[in-house]
């Protein structure tokens, strides 16, 4: 450790000189580079030499042109890592010596040693003592930040001091060529050449030493250097071989702070792994080739007790639940994961797999224990937007995991019941953590965002293959409703929300200028009334899903009818010279799909109150009030638009539209969740239809008096004319619920 009057009086005129000098070393090593691979290197593969010229002088020439660029490499980053180490030094000498001189100020006394006293000791205070009287907190404050200090330096100094052996090497006929940008390069190859010292011990492993490991991977999130560092260090099967012998070796009931540590430690891996994934080098490259090729492998931690253990596939996707994996791996690795599903006995397999394995998922929520090997692998699709839409853009995997049946296709996927006591094929209608997981994996494949971060006004411009898989969705699930699997309906929910124009405009009758009506940049779901209304009801009976969906209404609608009402040119205006019948007929079209949407949805809640579903009505609010926070994100998605402008026939543009009403609207629509309106009396009566709809009515009237239009000497007509737009989209709505469920559902509101 670096003394603490040491470094205050620190002189450091001399390591700048060396680093000066080693600048001008690199220059001139860089010099001799250049010259040796355009001028000997370039003669010598040129020359037609024979014999042994060609086969002793060429590679000879090569090797020595080679060593002029490893001397410049090993200059540069004994340059690099003095400079930086230099930098430390000066910032923690400044640093101390600003503590040092502050100190007196305080009352405070800093002793050579570093040590800390008052300056002036209250038993030796004179009755006329009027100066300061630091408490425990000062002095305890100037010991850390005195601490501070040193251990910068320390640090530096002991990374510096590796660094620098490292890069002479024990090689004395040869430069190592090793390339470091700057110090903290050094820390993050060292600190993971420590973690893979660490990994190699697996369930040898002490409680303070996992401990460490999760450390230096907590302290090095967002490292690529450090995380490549750390997984062509460990290898492909190493990373197996390290995880599997973690799980083996803590099973059962553990001390809270053990399974803490263990379940940050399963987080932080992931992280880094993901990291890694992006690296395109050979030995990345290498890396992700063997997990993938060690999926179908057991991997067994004790052979003198155990004959079966878990499958490379299991090993891996319990790591991927955190983290951004690269594109290609995940799909290259989902490809292979579903190939060989289909060509075995799973999910009987993963039991089989993993029978001697309680849980390979730390801290796991009920029934995700890690076993099945899809759900890992779906969360990582889930915070990876761009792999999930290529994923299920493929229609065989698609099919495959949501459930839809072909004549020509493989059998849907049975997802097991990932608990302690493994079912393989359990009532596929229970709530299972991989249907969650499903969920996610199918939020990011629509809308282009990572599942836990929300919507944006770039996402919500969706891609042809995007729309296309949310046009399946719709569809698919709209015949078969049992394909929403229970834990799907709240991503299927956001999902919608994100789609609204796509929706408004399926289910608007004024087809001939729709996509002014409903205008958004990016490629059209296709959806049809029918199957919207199908899907849209069955979402709807989930208090999750109908809370999503109606934030998600209301944003919309306060949103385009801000558009409008701000930028007539866009579509108002082309509709009739007559201004009034202009406005009219706009701000009836906007509230009747509004009052659709609400109806159906409604129906579903409906539904699923009277077959009690859920347990009651209270379980709607609350479902609203907690999706506050994602909710909150939807005002910044506009109206569909993205970041750039929209110009229709008045040269109309939309930016600054985002979220003004449509934010305000949806924090009442949360704040107002928290009371429950539709009380047990109200559903008795038959009146909750009617209270859902003057809901829908004021939050449209809501909307309209965010708008421009609020000073028009007509606006009370015109929230007349809303009021009657909503009721009959209700109407229509129910209807539509009856019509195309062919009477399957009868509410008592109809």
């Amino acid at each position: 450790m670096v003394a603490f009057d040491d470094l205050l009086h620190a002189r450091l005129g001399g390591m700048q000189d060396a680093v000066n000098d080693w600048t001008e070393t690199v220059k001139k090593l860089k010099t001799l580079q250049e010259k040796a691979e355009k001028g000997m290197q370039h003669k010598a593969e040129k020359a037609d030499w024979k014999g042994q010229n060609a086969g002793i002088t060429r590679p000879f020439i090569k090797k020595t042109a080679k060593e002029f660029g490893d001397a410049a490499k090993e200059a540069e980053s004994i340059r690099n890592i003095l400079r930086d180490a230099l930098a430390d030094f000066k910032a923690s000498k400044k640093k101390l010596g600003a503590i040092v001189a502050d100190a007196p100020a305080k009352g405070i006394r800093i002793g050579t040693d570093g040590s800390v006293s008052y300056l002036v000791h209250p038993d030796r205070r004179g009755k006329d003592y009027e100066g300061p009287d630091p408490k425990q907190a000062d002095f305890d404050h100037v010991r850390a930040d005195i601490k501070a200090a040193i251990d910068k330096a320390t640090e530096a100094d002991e990374v510096a001091s590796r660094a620098l052996v490292t890069l002479v090497g024990k090689d004395e006929h040869n430069f190592s060529g090793t390339d470091y940008k700057s110090l903290r390069d050094a820390k993050a190859v060292q600190d993971a050449q420590e973690f893979v010292a660490l990994s190699r011990k697996g369930a040898h492993a002490s409680p303070s030493e996992l401990a460490h490991a999760n450390h230096l991977l907590k302290e090095h999130t967002g490292d690529k250097l450090f995380a490549e560092k750390v997984a062509t260090g460990m290898g492909g099967k190493g990373t197996m071989t390290y995880w599997s012998a973690i799980v083996d070796s803590h099973q059962g009931n553990m001390p809270k702070k053990e399974l803490a540590t263990l379940k940050d430690l399963q987080k932080n891996l992931g992280l880094t792994l993901a990291e890694a994934t992006h690296s395109n080098s050979a030995e990345m490259q290498r890396w992700k080739k063997d997990v993938i090729a060690l999926g179908d492998q057991q991997f067994i931690s004790d052979r003198t007790r155990d004959t079966t253990g878990p499958y490379g596939f299991q090993i891996t996707s319990s790591l991927m639940r955190h983290g951004e994996f690269d594109q290609k791996f995940l799909n290259d690795y989902g490809n292979k994961l579903i190939d060989y599903e289909k060509d075995t006995d799973a999910p009987q397999l993963w039991s089989h797999g993993g029978q001697y394995y309680d849980a390979l998922n730390f801290g796991a929520a009920k029934n995700d224990d890690g076993k099945d090997p899809m759900t890992g692998f779906l969360e990582a699709l889930g915070h990876n937007p761009h792999a999930s839409t290529e994923f299920f853009h493929d229609k065989e995997h698609f099919n495959y995991l949501t459930g839809v049946e072909t004549k020509k296709g493989p059998d849907p996927r049975i997802w097991p019941q990932d608990s302690a006591s493994f079912v393989p094929s359990p009532d596929q209608k229970q709530q299972l953590p991989g249907f969650v997981s499903l969920g996610h994996a199918l939020e990011a494949a629509t809308t282009g965002h990572n599942y836990e971060a929300g919507p944006s006004a770039a996402t919500s411009v969706h891609s042809a293959e995007q729309a296309d898989i949310m046009n399946r969705l719709v569809t698919n699930m709209s015949k078969h409703p049992d394909l929403v699997r229970d834990g799907m309906a709240e991503s299927l929910g956001q999902i919608s929300a994100e789609y609204m124009p796509d929706i408004h405009r399926a289910i608007d009758p004024h087809k001939g200028d729709i996509a002014t009506l409903f205008p958004h940049k990016g490629s059209d779901a296709d959806l049809q009334e029918q199957d919207v209304t199908r899907f849209l009801h069955t979402i709807g009976q989930d208090p999750d899903g109908y809370a999503a969906v109606n934030l998600g209404q209301h944003q919309y609608t306060a949103s385009i009818l801000e558009y409008h009402m701000n930028h007539p040119g866009a579509y108002v205006n082309t509709l009739s010279p007559d201004h009034h019948q202009a406005l009219t007929q706009t701000i009836t079209s906007i509230s009747r799909d509004a009052g659709e949407i609400e109806g159906v949805i409604g129906s579903g809640r409906d539904y699923a109150l009277e077959h009690k579903l859920v347990e009651g009505d209270s379980a709607y609010n609350t479902a609203l009030g907690k999706a506050g926070t994602w909710a909150g994100s939807l005002a910044g998605i506009g109206i569909g638009l993205g970041t750039s402008a929209f110009s229709g026939p008045g040269g109309a543009v939309a930016s600054g539209l985002a979220g003004t009403a449509s934010g305000e609207i949806i924090n009442g629509i949360v704040q107002g969740a928290n009371r429950d309106r539709l009380d047990g009396q109200i559903y008795r009566d038959g009146q909750h239809w009617e209270v859902l709809k003057e809901d829908t009515a004021q939050t449209t009237r809501d909307s309209l008096a965010a708008t421009t239009l609020r000073h028009d000497p007509s606006f009370r007509l015109y929230k007349e004319i809303s009021d009657s737009a909503v009721d009959d989209g209700f109407r229509a709505g129910q209807s539509n619920v009856q019509k195309y469920l062919k009477g399957e559902v009868q509410s008592s509101g109809q």
